[in-house]
């Protein structure tokens, strides 16, 4: 009796390793991957911006276009609420000649609105105030970039 005792206790063992590491996974199912653009609505370019650790690009100010390109391909978790944005400031003319290191700053933003889990874009839209808004479109929208230069 005690070794079919110890077979059964194997058996409940890795079952239980089976189901928590099925579990995990799941729990790191993404929905995209998204491109990823970002429009700028500032009167600083942006050198550089992160979503989660990936890596947005840049964003020129004063652009009809927004300033920016397109990244892919940002995969979202599907559990996520918020999005985790870095800012890096392109240097002032001050900052340059005082050899200053760029700004940065960091913000949380709630994920957008996903309609298709597994295409389309995501707009990152940085106002001033250091105001940051994210839209998923199907298609990348044209922005009405206050004082744009072209």
């Amino acid at each position: 009796m005690p070794k079919n005792l110890k077979c059964w206790g194997s058996l409940l063992l890795l079952a239980g390793v089976i189901m928590i590491t099925v579990g995990r996974a799941c729990s790191q199912e993404t929905y995209g991957p998204y491109h990823v653009t970002g429009y700028n609505y500032t009167d600083r370019n942006i050198a550089a911006f992160d979503v989660d650790g990936f890596g947005g690009g840049d964003s020129a100010a004063h652009q009809s276009g927004g300033g920016g390109g397109f990244a892919c391909c940002l995969d979202i978790p599907k559990r996520a609420k918020t999005l985790h944005i870095k800012v890096v400031l392109d240097l002032t003319q001050e900052q340059d000649e005082k050899n200053l290191p760029p700004e940065t700053y960091e913000t949380d933003i709630p994920v957008p609105e996903l309609p298709n889990k597994h295409d389309g874009y995501i707009e990152l839209h940085f106002l001033p105030g250091r105001k940051i808004e994210a839209k998923w479109v199907e298609f990348p929208t044209t922005p009405n970039i206050p004082k744009a230069t072209n």
